[in-house]
């Protein structure tokens, strides 16, 4: 097997090799978006790629048998590491030796990594042994993208709570809660870096987009439970993405309401509302480490892609 740098003559190749992985998918999650099947819309991704960064690619008697590709991305999630990310669409190898080809292009690729504290790709969730390969190479799971037809859930709202979409009126309401949502992520065991909630502006301008809408849960007139909802999100697979998608950017219930179904009747309540503006899938994006958004998207929502990270105890060399 030879390493070689990717470039213009590997990009059809390359599409090719990814598209075959993501139709397997979509074999098995068939209201995915077909948008990332089009060889085009894949070799501009990857030429983009190589002209603003840098990837490698395995040869094996000179054919194209895998490619990594990735971005080099300062203050990663947030924090103050700079990290080495590969996209879903960024990378892929031959079913052949998957694994003996990963590994030798991640081998290439981390050379060109220094001083990136963190190495991070998105890896499609069929390929058992693409995520087994990079688990093996020292990588956890971080972020879970996943999917779902528009069908209504079909589960009644409890009593104690009444569910409507937000309006300008309900702002202060939104902030509130939204703070609390991303304190929520600072604490044990999720510790993550809390980023700053919208303001009154920023939500004013967030409820103003057509496709954007909040709904709330009240109970007894206070917010017990909410849901964000937009075009799509920063940071979301490709693969979720289509002009029929609508991607769940925000939730959070409060922790004296939970267990009571008020994030069901939110989700419920947004289906079929969109489903009714011609909206015909959802999406979603969430840490795997956060143990209510883990419990709560897995059970109506399918994963179609997992991101996974490793920080590297040497990074500076």
């Amino acid at each position: 097997m030879e390493i070689v740098p990717f470039c213009d003559e590997f990009l059809a190749e390359g599409a090719a090799l990814f598209i075959e992985q993501l139709k397997r998918l979509r074999q098995q999650v068939p209201h995915l978006p077909d948008r990332m099947t089009n060889p085009d819309q894949v070799t501009e991704n990857l030429a983009h790629l190589i002209s603003h960064s840098a990837g490698v690619a395995a040869l094996d008697r000179g054919k194209l048998v895998g490619y990594l590709g990735w971005y080099l991305v300062d203050n990663f999630r947030d924090t103050d590491r700079r990290a080495a990310y590969c996209p879903e669409w960024a990378h892929s190898a031959d079913d052949s030796a998957k694994a003996a080809i990963y590994r030798a292009l991640y081998r290439a690729a981390s050379e060109q990594w220094r001083g990136c504290q963190t190495h991070a790709i998105t890896v499609l969730a069929h390929d058992q042994e693409g995520v087994k390969t990079w688990f093996w190479n020292g990588f956890g799971l971080t972020v879970v993208d996943a999917v779902r037809p528009m069908t209504p859930l079909e589960r009644p709202v409890h009593p104690d709570f009444a569910v409507r979409k937000a309006s300008r009126d309900d702002i202060e309401m939104l902030m509130a809660i939204e703070r609390e949502h991303w304190q929520h992520y600072t604490q044990p065991p999720i510790l993550m870096v809390g980023s700053g909630a919208d303001d009154a502006a920023a939500f004013a301008a967030f409820l103003e987009q057509p496709a954007n809408s909040v709904w709330l849960a009240l109970c007894n007139g206070a917010t017990a439970s909410y849901m964000r909802f937009e075009e799509s999100s920063f940071g979301a697979a490709s693969i979720v993405e289509s002009e029929h998608t609508i991607a769940i950017t925000g939730a959070f219930t409060r922790p004296e309401h939970r267990g009571k179904g008020a994030a069901v009747a939110l989700l419920d309540a947004a289906l079929r509302g969109y489903a009714a503006r011609g909206f015909t899938i959802c999406s979603v994006d969430f840490e795997s480490f956060n143990p209510e958004a883990a419990a709560f998207w897995m059970k109506y929502f399918e994963p179609v892609c997992f991101s996974m990270l490793r920080v590297p105890e040497i990074s500076e060399w």
